[in-house]
């Protein structure tokens, strides 16, 4: 996983401000699902907008791992794993979905988590019921978001 704040032109031009890679390297879970920490926030960090862009579906060594999907959370007092992105195939045995955009839960505020003991937006990753998510080949998503920390305006 690589974790990119993007330049200030990119920021101003897009509206996003991170860019999170993930690829079929970082599932390493051998069951069927696996929570990624992307990236550590504090209280007082919003989640303004959010966006996936599916670069290469995820395909297993096991042909009957049919679905893998992602979704965008967190793990604040609340948790709730897909409140900046919901389902998303992205295994090409399913019905792939190659872009998704937040719902309406977002913009969030965490409310939780210090510089110590930070809370997380994270990915969840689910496959195929009794299926590894390690036996993934290939594959590679883009996560972009736009955050902001109230506490330093």
């Amino acid at each position: 996983m690589k974790t990119y704040e993007l330049p200030a032109e990119t920021k101003a031009a897009k509206g996003y401000t991170h860019k999170v890679i993930v690829t079929h390297d970082d599932l390493t879970d051998t069951d069927a699902a696996q929570t990624i920490n992307l990236i550590p926030v504090t209280a007082g960090t919003v989640v303004q907008r959010a966006a996936s862009r599916l670069v290469t579906s995820f395909d297993s060594s096991d042909a009957t791992a049919i679905t893998t999907t992602f979704k965008l959370g967190h793990n604040d007092t609340t948790a709730d794993d897909d409140a900046f992105i919901v389902s998303q195939e992205t295994n090409p045995s399913g019905t792939v979905v190659s872009y998704r955009a937040n719902p309406s839960a977002t913009p969030f505020v965490f409310v939780a988590g210090t510089a110590a003991s930070p809370k997380y937006i994270q990915a969840q990753v689910d496959t195929t019921a009794s299926k590894s998510l390690a036996d993934h080949n290939v594959g590679e998503i883009h996560f972009f978001l736009r955050i902001a920390d109230l506490t330093e305006l």
